[in-house]
């Protein structure tokens, strides 16, 4: 991402972003299943997860509809 806004590329950019999100969403899958192997009750934490991962791609989609950096 950071290469993007030096290379002026929003494609770049956006790429970026995406990469976060992936990364984001890829943690939140670990941090879920460590949870859920640890504390068998704690078997909504994954879901919760994913709606909180659903909502930052919601936030950033609106954000790039916009065209805010």
């Amino acid at each position: 991402r950071r290469l993007g806004a030096r290379l002026h590329s929003a494609a770049t950019e956006g790429e970026g972003t995406q990469n976060y999100l992936c990364a984001t969403q890829a943690a939140g899958v670990l941090l879920g299943l460590a949870v859920t192997a640890a504390w068998p009750s704690g078997w909504w934490v994954d879901p919760a997860i994913g709606l909180a991962v659903a909502g930052i791609a919601v936030w950033q989609g609106i954000r790039a509809w916009r065209g805010e950096d």
